[in-house]
């Protein structure tokens, strides 16, 4: 009959059915050759990852942690950064903005930027990094049970503090007066230094002298009125305001010959006298590691809180011939020591 199709086996089906597999074969191997490349669209949604810090060198410092677990923006996430945001209304905005994005997890750095995203947001999980005590300030319910959607890394380890100032006691003897800087109106991190830094003080006859300052302006001015106030040595705390002026602060204790101590490493490196705090790279992988595990499905209030197992004590050799300062053996023993 005229109007048949051709049968299986005839030699228009074969040829047709040649031409087709070999089509097929190369569009396979273009697609192939596309997703090799990474450009082939994919339906599975990229998580947005939001970061919040008021230190600006915290950005870099956390993508390498996340590079270094295979996390690489623009690949496996989206890296939204707002980093330089000190004060509250500049980390409320911040948040606010990756709130609306919405980031699929925000990590933020530093005790009242994870007060601001944990006021901001329920259901998004928050991963914090650099909080002192995330107990007191209602963050989580405990370290080990966080639950909510909270939940992170701490950095301080009170009895480390009160170990720096044994260290900067060994290195003065004698001083009967230190000073505590920080920003203490602020940051509850840096009163919870304070507060270490007084015990242990009080069992060695020392008396800790607090100056806060509020911003880089106020460093100047304490300083200048250690001298009135009899301070002999200064403890420096750890948080934005101190870390971003770390250049300042150095030079400061320099030009003023007053032993110094530090709570990060970069402190000594920069021509501080001595360092002593956690190994914060080590920190920022487990930051890293927290947001990993919640982006694969893990609920926030499920992951215990980090907490910090290393600490790093560097002495810088060059500050001390400077200060007319002798290092004891006991701290050459355990530190790092900057030729």
């Amino acid at each position: 009959m005229s109007g048949d199709r051709p049968h299986l086996d005839s030699p228009n089906r074969i040829g047709w059915t040649r031409r087709r597999v070999m089509r097929d074969s190369v569009s396979v191997a273009c697609f192939g050759m596309l997703a090799a490349c990474g450009c082939v669209p994919s339906a599975v949604k990229i998580p947005i990852v939001g970061f919040v810090s008021p230190v600006n060198a915290d950005h870099e410092q956390f993508r390498r942690a996340l590079r270094g677990i295979g996390r690489v923006e623009g690949q496996s996430i989206t890296f939204e950064s707002r980093t330089e945001r000190e004060a509250a209304d500049q980390l409320t905005a911040a948040v606010e903005e990756l709130v609306r994005l919405p980031a699929d997890v925000i990590a933020v750095a530093g005790t009242p930027a994870a007060q601001v995203a944990k006021g901001a947001t329920r259901t998004i999980p928050i991963v914090f990094f650099g909080v002192g005590d995330p107990v007191t300030p209602g963050l989580v319910a405990s370290l080990a049970r966080p639950e909510g959607n909270v939940t992170g890394v701490t950095n301080i380890a009170p009895q480390a503090i009160g170990k720096g100032l044994e260290y900067l006691l060994q290195l003065v003897p004698g001083t009967a007066r230190v000073a505590f800087v920080g920003n203490l109106a602020n940051n509850p991190g840096s009163l919870l230094q304070l507060a270490a830094a007084q015990s242990v003080a009080t069992t060695i006859g020392v008396q800790i002298t607090d100056f806060g300052v509020r911003d880089a302006g106020d460093i100047d001015r304490v300083f200048g009125s250690f001298s009135a106030a009899g301070v002999k040595a200064v403890m420096i705390g750890s948080d934005a305001i101190t870390i971003n002026n770390q250049p300042r602060l150095v030079e400061l204790a320099a030009q003023y010959r007053l032993p110094a101590i530090y709570s990060r490493r970069e402190f000594a490196l920069a021509g501080g006298l001595i360092a002593l705090g956690p190994n914060y790279p080590a920190l920022w992988v487990r930051l890293a590691v927290l947001v990993d595990k919640i982006i694969r499905g893990r609920a926030p209030g499920d992951l215990p809180v980090e907490q910090p197992t290393e600490t790093a004590l560097v002495v810088n050799a060059k500050t001390a011939q400077a200060l007319g300062i002798t290092i004891p053996r006991a701290i050459l023993v355990q530190a790092e020591v900057l030729q």
